[in-house]
């Protein structure tokens, strides 16, 4: 019986499937679609091309944005792009910091010094001084073990017995190693080794040398460093002995102890090492009796290589670090003693630096920042030496991360940094992008006991604080960085909050307030009558958009004068850790409060405001006015109630809801900070009284993690957690912190959640989103009504593996694009509900710029979407398809395909690459190169004179009869493919679209005969 030929439609209307399994997609959609979009239903036509709009400095860029509808670009440095000028202008040099923290000792004991290290399989080794009392003289000494990352204990808090100086921990390759001064072996220095692989077993302690160690720094009169494997130990000798030296190798053997310098002490000892091959260890050492340092160095085998060399002389230091810059130069940081010129009680150190090459020149001062001081041992990364310091107060002390040049990149404990540490410096483990240090913290702070029965005026006043043990992990990358505009500033997360103003990036708000406020009053040389007065000062900054930010007043600081002509002086610090402009200074504005004007009214100068000189450490201002004189000028902005203005922490992410930016802390991941609501002319202001706790469990569900990124939808704040979602809703408190309206976070579900920022979109549907699954990457949507779909099935064979790296949602097209770190751009289209992917758009980042798709590349090229033409960069734009498998007699079945018709329409000159692969089997079998004669090229070109195409053309049908080679088949399979050809002489166009293709077959039989060999079981 012959079969009876019938055709079958089929329609492109439909878009990519890598979910099902290849053998059973459904036919109109694709196993494969590159650079097709939907604009009309059932057609597929190419989408357009991107030129290169500039190209950036050769600076890593990885992250672009917009300020003001001006595209910003952001890598080590922030880049602004000039429309007029069609140039890249750099605005500032700015290193992006993510921080972790991790408690490592918390209890009812005051921890008083800190060192720790991290082995590459991620274990913490750290010795610290537990303070059971308040006297220095009965410390005990212990080491912990635990996991960096979730902090479980692996060894519990063990006892150093006999110790009796804060220790210090070394890494070598299988060991860690304890070093510290025995008081049974004439204080002696001994070390603990303990296997990475086995630290529950620690070796017996091992003496170093029997050369005593002069115990009266506390531990910071011995150093060490590794240097291929090799710990080499440096101290300062008993006595006048000077300085010793000695070497433990990977065996654990002790040898060559030496005393390279005998002629010098070293109170404080620091120990550097450089890359392997450079053969040099530095040591470089300080005298207390002498105030003098010097820096000496030896070869692996300890043969002095450069005699001691005086580095600094007549300068009182507390402490001192060094760390190698290049494999012949030795950066040396050391914090100088130093206080207020107005009060030499109050200590304001600083932290300065010279360089020591191999030959002894001995590079001259640069102070890194004023008011600091050490807090870390100096360390490299990306051939950049970094430190990491401290700011002492009473009130907020703070760590600061900072280059040696002084650039600040993060801030830690803000208010509950440990102070100035005297036993030793912490030491930083580097380890790819990412350092960790540990630290002390203020975990306790209570009021102390007030004893109403002792005289008058001798009670205790202030707060007792308790420091335990942190771990800062900080990593190095713009990749982490997400920004969102708004108060006229793009903001961005980073160790604390950067806002760019279109002329430089600072910190928001200031780091500190003024502090150490003090007043003097005189009877004399003013007209302020004899009253009780209270001074509060701030620091005071207009940005590039007029927005005015001030920082938390001070403490108030009272004076009562007497007489009719008294004057007060008042003295306080200058601003010296910002990353504000020294072009455009920051102002000190002082109010003031008396008995018989009981508002704060500004006293200094309107018109000639006092400006702030970073590089001086104090300033003074007399104050002369009568209460009359002062009364109309700025009222303090805290009047009223209003909440204080407070620097904020580092964000893991910032995000806007409520016309408020919104944080979640670094510090504690399970805290939101908010800023106050911006208004038109103000800036971001945050308060740490405006917080959400969002706690890590809830009800029967159990713990869901830390928050990690958020974003508003509709009414609603969603929150997300990495395997959970949560919703807010309602308004905010105004100024004050009353009235407000925020409802709790409530539980959506714990199926999915999202990690990444920047996957993040809102679309009609609801907020797209990627959920980092432990099977892969996947695309989710949560509903506007709050229910979550898989809706990146269709394309999870590209975001399994990849990460997205930025998604924006394109005006007037209904598309949604995912760009991935592999390179790949995902298209989804809501209105039609389908997928794509175009090709050539290698994009680390994109954003949209004057309404169009724009990304930059690995090449720093900037490239834009161009309507109408069909070019990325220089190459042609060209689609193409892989269909799926077609068996028009079911998965298994038999038929003839005779031929097949292609029908689409001729846009512009073309050819196209059409292979057939026949029963599942994905080899091309049939292969067949079709070239259009719609083209008319220009008289007299392209072609031979009397081959083209008569005067018309033949019109822009594209409509293509393909025969089948293997016309009896299960299945067969269709990959096209356009090609762009040179000859053509003329620019990449449109190509083609495509309606779909019309199969002519005939159904054979109900199955396919299957040989003896491919049979099983029964009676086969």
């Amino acid at each position: 019986m012959p079969l009876q030929k019938q055709p079958i439609t089929i329609n492109f209307a439909q878009g990519l499937d890598t979910k099902t399994d290849p053998f059973q997609v459904k036919m109109g959609k694709f196993l494969s679609l590159q650079n097709t979009i939907f604009n009309n239903g059932g057609l597929l036509q190419k989408r357009n091309g991107y030129d290169v709009l500039t190209t950036l400095p050769a600076n890593g860029y990885d992250y672009l944005t917009t300020f003001n509808g001006n595209l910003t670009s952001i890598g080590s440095e922030l880049s602004a792009y000039s429309e007029p000028t069609k140039q890249v202008v750099n605005k500032s040099a700015i290193q992006p910091v993510q921080i972790n923290t991790l408690s490592v000792i918390k209890n009812n004991t005051n921890q008083s010094q800190v060192d720790a290290v991290v082995a590459p399989n991620g274990l913490l080794c750290a010795v610290y001084t537990d303070q059971l009392t308040s006297s220095l003289s009965t410390p005990v000494y212990r080491y912990v073990m635990s996991d960096s990352t979730s902090g479980q204990s692996v060894v519990a808090p063990t006892t150093i017995a006999n110790c009796y100086t804060s220790p210090r921990v070394f890494i070598t390759t299988i060991y860690f190693i304890i070093v510290y001064g025995l008081t049974t072996d004439s204080n002696k220095l001994y070390f603990i080794a303990i296997p990475i692989a086995n630290p529950s077993m620690p070796n017996a302690p091992t003496i170093i040398s029997s050369q005593p160690f002069a115990k009266s720094t506390h531990g910071l009169a011995f150093d060490g460093a590794v240097y291929n494997g090799t710990l080499f130990v440096a101290w300062n000798g008993s006595g006048s002995s000077g300085i010793k030296v000695a070497r433990i190798d990977s065996n654990l053997s002790v040898s060559l102890t030496t005393n390279p310098d005998a002629a010098h002490l070293g109170d404080i000892v620091s120990v550097s090492t450089g890359t392997s091959g450079s053969n040099i260890i530095w040591i470089s050492y300080y005298g207390y009796g002498a105030n003098t340092a010097y820096t000496l160095t030896i070869d692996q085998n300890a043969n002095v290589t450069l005699a001691a060399t005086q580095i600094l002389s007549a300068l009182r230091i507390s402490n001192l670090t060094s760390v190698v810059v290049t494999s012949s130069i030795l950066q040396i940081l050391y914090e100088a003693v130093y206080a207020y010129s107005y009060d030499s009680g109050i200590a304001t150190n600083y932290v300065a630096t010279k360089t020591i090459t191999n030959s002894g020149t001995v590079g001259s001062q640069s102070v890194v920042l004023r008011s600091v001081g050490l807090a870390s041992k100096a360390f490299t990364l990306n051939s950049t030496a970094y430190v990491l310091s401290v700011y002492n107060s009473p009130y907020q002390s703070t760590f600061f991360l900072s280059d040696i040049s002084g650039n600040i990149m993060a801030k830690l404990a803000y208010q509950n940094a440990g102070g100035y540490l005297t036993a030793g410096l912490p030491t930083a483990t580097v380890m790819g992008s990412q350092v960790q240090i540990p630290y002390l913290y203020k975990d306790l702070i209570q009021a102390a006991n007030m004893n109403t029965n002792v005289p008058a005026g001798s009670q205790i006043a202030g707060i007792y604080t308790q420091t335990g043990i942190n771990l800062a992990s900080f990593t190095y990358s713009s990749s982490l960085l997400v920004s969102a505009e708004i108060g006229a500033n793009l903001n961005l997360n980073s160790g604390f909050l950067l806002c760019y103003d279109g002329y430089s990036v600072t910190e928001n708000n200031f780091f500190l307030y003024p502090d150490s406020i003090e007043l003097t009053g005189s009877g004399t040389g003013g007209t302020m009558l004899a009253q009780q007065y209270f001074y509060q000062v701030t620091y005071e900054w207009s940005d590039n958009q007029g927005n005015l930010f001030r920082s938390s007043p001070s403490i108030p600081v009272s004076v009562t004068t007497t007489g009719t002509t008294s004057k007060v002086t008042i003295y306080g610090p200058t601003l010296r850790l910002s990353l504000k402009n020294a072009n455009n200074p920051v102002k000190i504005v002082i109010y003031r409060w008396s008995t018989g004007q009981q508002i704060y009214f500004q006293v200094t100068s309107l018109s000639s405001p006092s400006l702030n000189d970073p590089t001086t450490d104090s300033w003074a201002f007399i104050d002369t006015s009568p209460d009359s004189a002062i009364i109309g000028n700025n009222i303090i902005y805290t009047n009223g109630g209003v909440l204080e203005n407070v620097s904020p922490p580092g964000f893991d992410s910032v995000f806007l809801f409520d016309d408020r930016l919104w944080g979640i802390t670094s510090e504690d991941k399970n805290l939101l900070w908010f800023s106050k609501q911006v208004i038109e002319s103000t800036p971001v202001e945050m308060s740490n009284l405006l917080t959400q706790y969002v706690a890590p469990t809830i009800g029967a569900q159990g713990s869901t993690g830390n928050l990690t990124c958020g974003s508003a939808m509709d009414d609603k704040l969603i929150l997300f957690k990495p395997s959970a979602i949560y919703y807010m809703n309602g308004t905010g408190p105004d100024n004050t912190g009353a009235n407000n309206g925020y409802s709790p976070p409530s539980f959506i579900t714990a199926t999915v959640g999202c990690v990444n920022q920047k996957s993040i979109i809102f679309t009609p549907e609801g907020l797209m989103f990627e959920f980092d699954s432990a099977y892969g990457n996947q695309i989710w949507i949560l509903g506007r009504n709050l229910s979550s779909t898989y809706i990146g099935a269709p394309v999870q064979q590209y975001t399994t593996a990849s990460t997205v790296s930025s998604v924006v949602n394109i005006p007037g097209s209904n598309q949604v694009r995912f760009t991935l770190a592999s390179g790949v751009t995902l298209m989804y289209d809501y209105y039609y509900g389908e997928w794509s992917t175009f090709s050539n758009i290698p994009a680390l980042s994109s954003t949209l710029y004057q309404g169009v798709h724009t990304y930059i590349n690995s090449s720093n090229q900037v490239l834009q979407e161009t309507p109408g033409q069909y070019l990325d960069g220089n190459n042609p734009t060209l689609m193409s398809f892989k269909t799926s498998w077609i068996s028009l007699a079911g998965i298994m079945g038999y038929q003839r395909a005779y031929f097949f018709y292609l029908l689409g329409t001729y846009l512009s000159p073309h050819k196209l690459n059409v292979q057939i692969a026949y029963d599942f089997n994905p080899s091309i079998i049939q292969q067949t190169i079709i070239s259009p004669d719609n083209f008319s090229p220009n008289y007299g070109s392209g072609y031979s004179y009397g081959t083209q195409t008569p005067y018309g053309g033949v019109g822009n049908l594209e409509q293509w009869k393909i025969y089948l080679t293997q016309q009896r088949c299960q299945s067969f399979q269709l990959t096209i493919s356009e090609i762009y050809d040179p000859i053509f002489n003329i620019p990449a166009g449109g190509g083609f679209t495509l309606s779909g293709i019309n199969v002519v077959v005939g159904l054979k039989k109900g199955y396919k005969p299957t040989s003896f060999q491919h049979q099983a079981g029964g009676n086969s």
